[in-house]
């Protein structure tokens, strides 16, 4: 009798496990969707701005053209992804961690962003892990900028980019994986994401990428806040690219 009873429940336990699998992709699918928007939007916009400076081939660049073409793409992204908040999501902007956090957790993710910054890059140089002509290519395009150009440069990709890119892979795709999997499933598939999306720039840079990923997920986890993950990554670059901004800042000083 016990058993029959158990039969009968099992096709009504299936069920209850399907329509809850369901109603977690439902929950996910408009953050990985919004995320989408952000990325591929961003990219056609920097692919009509190449466009319109008249750009074939990474050897056209000048200062002033990679850094319209960067600042045009990262303020598209911006504007989609907080638009796509309301129209998408239909949540405050909170949902994505613009919110404050508490200045220990601040401290801390500048004492990660500084640590990584000393290790990731000797891990890289020791395991020789090589970075594509694209990559290096907009180094020396940046190491030659002058003036206004040279300083707006260092603003967008010491700051901007890193904030934009903590909104998107913290505050979206981490927000929308944790709809539909654990939070350690969810930081290391956010984090692979996030590895992937700088393909472009080779092994030498998807490896840190990919392993500051699970740290900024990690802050983000116990803050809930882009905030202490934002300040990481900031300093990881400022550091990692100390060598650039000394030299773009001494040769035009």
């Amino acid at each position: 009798m016990f058993v029959e009873s158990d039969e009968e429940l099992r096709p009504e336990t299936g069920l209850l496990a399907s329509s809850t699998a369901m109603s977690r992709a439902q929950r996910a699918a408009p953050w990985l969707a919004l995320a989408l928007l952000v990325l591929m939007g961003g990219e056609l916009v920097a692919v009509y701005a190449e466009s319109w400076l008249g750009i074939r081939r990474y050897t056209d660049m000048t200062p002033q053209a990679l850094l319209a073409i960067v600042a045009a793409r990262d303020a598209a992204q911006l504007f989609l992804a907080l638009f796509g908040v309301y129209a998408i999501l239909r949540a405050p902007l909170s949902s994505l961690g613009l919110r404050q956090s508490k200045v220990c957790w601040v401290a801390l993710g500048a004492a990660i962003g500084l640590t990584t910054a000393l290790v990731f890059p000797r891990f890289v140089h020791e395991l020789r892990l090589g970075t594509t002509y694209h990559f290096q290519y907009i180094f020396y395009v940046i190491s030659h900028a002058t003036g206004l150009t040279a300083a707006a440069s260092l603003l967008v990709y010491l700051f901007l980019v890193p904030f934009l890119e903590e909104i998107v892979f913290r505050g979206i795709v981490l927000q929308g994986l944790l709809n539909i999997t654990n939070d350690v499933g969810a930081v290391v598939a956010s984090a692979a994401i996030f590895g992937a999306v700088h393909a472009a720039g080779g092994v030498g840079l998807m490896v840190p990428a990919f392993c500051g990923g699970l740290f900024y997920g990690w802050l983000y986890l116990r803050t809930r806040s882009i905030v202490p993950s934002s300040v990481a990554h900031v300093v990881y670059d400022t550091v990692a690219f100390y060598p650039l901004i000394a030299h773009t800042i001494g040769a035009h000083s």
